[in-house]
């Protein structure tokens, strides 16, 4: 049986939490939230993981095929003690911390959401709960040997000697801190944690959404202290529709400096769980428009279109025209439009046929130039999704800008032609990528991505922006220059504008023939804002390189020398969003609908007016 503690109020319990754990310093540090919370009315249920496997009832078999069936089995198996049955029928707050108590504390209340045992969850609350993805049973079990053949060479050490290895490894805890978690070492039974570090798989989007879905309030609190799992966290609580707070450090369970903020938003959230019950606002009706329609399954993976139907009621197909009588009476009773590439102009007979239209959330770039102004009196909120759009063109150009400088296509063009060893140092004495000049034009949205993505690399970043202040470029960590100073210094001069009449042929002839030899242009932007003849002129005498992901026209004629040219790298307008990539944008509508539905600013706002 598992090792739990109940804590009671003074007064009666208006609500249970159940917290669950598997690690030596949380049992410890517990006791604040116990204390908090029982002064609230509420009762307290701890349960202790790391004893789930020391049960004679489970085979080592059984522990090793299966050990998520096993600790939420001995979970639930201690929620039916006669003893606890008192606290069943109150509002339940389930709290899991970690990989173990996290998995324990969603399943757990999962299973009891609708069954006649009691313990119905009112919120769930999880703190790092999925810290080691992807998750499998030999992966975990290999983790359970590892920490218990730690345990086994700390418990050898002296307590002078677990001290200071303590104190290296956490050096902001205090020293009472210290000394409690060496103490939890030392009582710690290693068998315990060999047998209870085991974690199932466990599908979190699904679960997790099953949650929104029933309304039962969901919050997951994370920390940066593990800068890799962070992002999955995030990417599964946007998928799932679940809110999620990011503190800064790490959670309250690895810094104590970090107790009373998480006591403020546990205690917080738990409050607002329990007044929001019972009370469910009706989904919103929405309507999709894009053409092809068949984009529309590429943009939602299954998980994102099962979250997506809990959040709202889509009527109707895939539309991609607003004329036909079946587009106009789902129009009739819209409240969000989901518009994609290829939507049809937004104009004022569109409008006119949806009265109850509020929020367009756009998988795409901008929805300005696809709608009307906005009728006097009429609020719409926008969002749209060219930051995520916007990400795999400043990866095409991160990728294209490291290769160009180390030289990659010509090394690979002369390595086909010669099929004979290269002398490098020879060939390419000028290869590589340590303090070259990368220059930027244009600090648009995707400019400023790709100055991000640059700055781990020893690169100087210089950006040409007459619109970008001196506070900005500092934070972006750039340096401005005027564009004729970018087009001379840079190695490679990246562009990233969009076409208007001041930015409409920009790159003409001066600025490519002031740019150094074997200098490389990479255009993902859009092929106006070059003087293109001047360019193939530029090119054909071999003096520079280019990389082009658009031009003019976008498909050029097949006699066209860019084709054939060595020194240029014609790309079909693939930078932007293709394949798996489209599968962000969805995410990104999915989690702005999530807001949506919750009163919650967007994330990505664009105003109508």
């Amino acid at each position: 049986m598992l090792s739990y503690r109940l804590a009671l109020p003074e007064s009666p319990a208006t609500a249970v939490v159940i917290a669950i754990h598997g690690l030596m310093e949380s049992a410890a540090c517990l006791e604040a939230a116990v204390q908090r919370w029982t002064t609230g009315q509420w009762a307290v249920l701890t349960l202790d993981l790391r004893g789930h496997g020391s049960s004679p009832r489970w085979s080592e078999q059984e522990l090793q095929e299966h050990p998520g069936d096993v600790m939420v089995r001995d979970v639930l198996d201690l929620l039916r003690l006669e003893e606890l049955q008192g606290l069943a029928q109150l509002p339940a707050l389930y709290y899991g911390h970690s990989a173990g108590g996290g998995v324990a504390a969603a399943v757990a209340a999962s299973a009891l959401e609708r069954t006649p045992a009691g313990f119905h969850p009112a919120g769930v609350l999880l703190e790092d709960p999925f810290w080691r993805l992807p998750v499998t049973t030999l992966q975990d079990r290999d983790v359970a040997e590892a920490a218990y053949a730690h345990l086994v060479d700390v418990q050898s050490l002296t307590p002078e000697e677990r001290v200071q290895i303590r104190r290296a490894e956490w050096p902001n805890w205090s020293e009472a801190e210290i000394q409690r978690s060496c103490k939890a070492q030392e009582e710690c039974d290693p068998q315990l944690v060999r047998n209870g570090n085991v974690i199932p798989s466990t599908p979190w989007p699904e679960l997790l959404a099953s949650f929104t879905a029933s309304g039962v309030p969901t919050l997951i609190i994370t920390g940066t202290v593990r800068t890799g799992i962070t992002p999955q966290h995030q990417q599964i609580a946007r998928t799932a529709g679940t809110a999620i707070e990011v503190f800064d450090g790490a959670s309250h369970f690895i810094r104590r400096d970090m107790e009373d903020r998480f006591m403020d938003t546990a205690s917080s959230f738990f409050t607002k769980s329990l007044e929001g019950k019972g009370k469910h606002r009706a989904k919103p009706v929405a309507m999709a428009v894009m053409s092809p329609p068949e984009l529309f399954s590429k943009l939602f993976s299954p998980t994102a279109m099962s979250v997506l139907d809990r959040l709202v009621d889509l009527r109707g197909p895939v539309f991609e025209d607003f004329s036909t009588p079946d587009a106009r009476a789902a129009l009739a009773g819209t409240e969000v439009l989901i518009t994609g590439w290829g939507c049809p102009k937004i104009d004022g007979d569109v409008l006119s046929a949806a009265p109850k239209l509020r929020a367009i959330i756009h998988a795409g770039g901008v929805i300005a130039g696809n709608i009307v102004p906005l009728p006097a009196g009429r609020k719409i909120v926008g969002s749209n999704a060219g930051e995520a759009n916007g990400r795999p063109v400043a990866e095409y150009t991160l990728a294209m800008i490291l290769l160009a400088n180390k030289q990659a296509f010509e090394s690979a063009r002369m390595y086909g032609e010669r099929r004979t060893p290269i002398d490098r140092e020879q060939e390419f004495p000028r290869a590589g990528n340590y303090q070259k000049t990368v220059g930027l034009v244009g600090a648009s949205r995707i400019g400023r991505q790709v100055a991000k993505l640059l700055r781990p690399f020893e690169l100087d970043i210089v950006i040409h922006d007459p619109y970008l202040d001196e506070a900005e470029a500092a934070a972006l960590g750039v340096t401005p220059l005027p564009l004729q100073a970018l087009m001379t210094r840079s190695d490679i001069v990246s562009l990233h504008v969009p076409v208007t009449p001041e930015t409409t042929a920009m790159i003409g002839a001066a600025e490519l023939a002031s740019m150094k030899d074997g200098a490389t242009l990479i255009n993902t932007a859009r092929g106006e804002v070059l003087d293109q003849a001047a360019l193939e002129k530029e090119l054909a005498s071999g003096r520079i390189n280019a990389i082009l992901d658009v031009a003019v026209p976008d498909v050029l004629p097949p006699e066209h020398p860019f084709y054939e040219l060595p020194n240029v790298m014609l790309t079909p307008h693939i930078a932007g969003s293709m394949g798996t990539e489209l599968l962000r944008m969805g995410d990104h509508v999915v989690a702005e609908m999530e807001r949506y539905v919750k009163g919650e600013p967007f994330a990505y706002p664009e105003e109508l007016s």
